[in-house]
């Protein structure tokens, strides 16, 4: 696996906890945590030229796209939103899977206003993996999988 470019790195937030991976092998760690151990069951994933980070008597400093992920081991779906205010080919997606069925859990967008992803938006884990990769390795809305309009969040 390898980032965007050197000098990329990923940063991972789990509402205000922060962690970095700066080396293939320190990215390996970070995504198959989001993916098989959360400790919390919505993270956003951010590329960029430098660490994200909190800033004391300022703003967060963050990119404008990130790619928010809903991790759920237990039933063994997730569910990804992509923002990307800047984007010409849709601004914000969720996830699509026109196969998900009634086994499809609901998963969680939003866990501080309770909303919750469409069951449309559900997909195998191990799909949520091969985006987060991509997603890491390219900084770009990942291709490996469907989208549809998503949800502001």
């Amino acid at each position: 696996m390898t980032t965007v470019e050197t000098g990329t790195v990923v940063s991972v937030l789990y509402r205000r906890e922060l962690r970095h991976a700066h080396t293939d092998e320190e990215l390996e760690v970070l995504v198959r945590e989001i993916v098989e151990n959360p400790p919390r069951p919505v993270c956003e994933v951010f590329v960029w030229d430098r660490p994200c980070r909190f800033v004391i008597d300022a703003e967060p400093d963050f990119p404008d796209a990130r790619l928010l992920v809903s991790s759920s081991p237990n039933t063994g779906w997730g569910a990804l939103n992509y923002i990307a205010p800047h984007a010409p080919d849709g601004r914000v997606v969720d996830s699509y899977n026109p196969d998900a069925g009634a086994e499809a859990p609901v998963l969680l967008l939003d866990p501080d206003g309770g909303v919750d992803f469409s069951t449309s938006a559900a997909l195998p884990l191990e799909q949520v993996r091969e985006a987060i990769t991509e997603y890491c390795r390219t900084g770009q809305r990942p291709s490996c999988v469907q989208w549809q309009p998503g949800q502001w969040y």
